[in-house]
């Protein structure tokens, strides 16, 4: 993994209220590739709170980045002011993150075992990202450790959905300090390392390809419907 990853995943923490400073002020050069990673994650709006959060610690990003940035975080805030329906997902964000969070297209209400199954098909076709591993994280927190039932059965008593499960929890743990009273799952961190490489797009290709006809090999057919 990266250095600039960690950072970035700090500047998650931060934006997600877990933490409250960087470990480290980032260089000029560090700023633009935050922000190119919270537009690759769809989070460029929620990462944008962090920044502001950190002007507190003297940590600004160079002014270029700054409004580029700002104008980003503006742009979705608009849109989500003036949608015409609310986002569900958004509703289990902190109030100040709501209209923040960049809507996806799939707005629709989703229970603890519907999304997991959800983001498990968005990794096998490569469209995972940190926005999408950030619902998950609100969806869990918002439940308020209601997700006992989750480790029986019912619709992840799939083992590859429930090996998937796994990896996420360790993900979670790892970006975003998901605690564990909150976890469906107990973490997997061998495939939770894997999921986070994906998602960061540091996983090569092959490897991948690999990993998910021997790990998930139901999903092959899922990919081909």
């Amino acid at each position: 993994m990266k250095k600039i990853d960690e950072l970035f995943f700090e500047l998650l923490q931060v934006s997600v209220g877990q933490t409250d400073c960087l470990s480290r002020g980032p260089e000029p050069e560090e700023w633009l590739q935050l922000y190119e990673m919270s537009k690759q994650q769809n989070v460029e709006g929620v990462c944008y709170h962090g920044v502001t959060k950190l002007f507190e610690f003297g940590l600004r990003a160079p002014q270029e980045v700054s409004l580029d940035w700002m104008a980003e975080a503006e742009t979705i805030r608009e849109a989500n002011e003036t949608a015409v329906s609310p986002s569900i997902l958004s509703l289990c964000y902190s109030e100040e993150l709501q209209d923040l969070r960049q809507r996806s297209d799939y707005e629709v209400k989703m229970l603890s075992d519907v999304i997991i199954q959800r983001l498990y098909k968005l990794y096998l076709h490569r469209e995972l990202t940190m926005r999408d591993v950030m619902d998950y994280y609100y969806v869990l927190t918002a439940n308020r450790g209601m997700n006992e039932p989750l480790k029986g059965g019912g619709l992840l008593a799939s083992f590859s959905v429930r090996r998937f499960g796994r990896g996420m929890m360790w993900l979670l743990q790892h970006t975003l300090r998901l605690e564990r009273q909150f976890m469906p799952f107990e973490p997997l961190e061998k495939e939770g390392r894997f999921l986070l490489s994906d998602v960061m797009r540091e996983a090569p290709k092959v490897e991948r390809v690999l990993h998910v006809m021997i790990t998930y090999p139901l999903g092959i057919a899922d990919l081909r419907a």
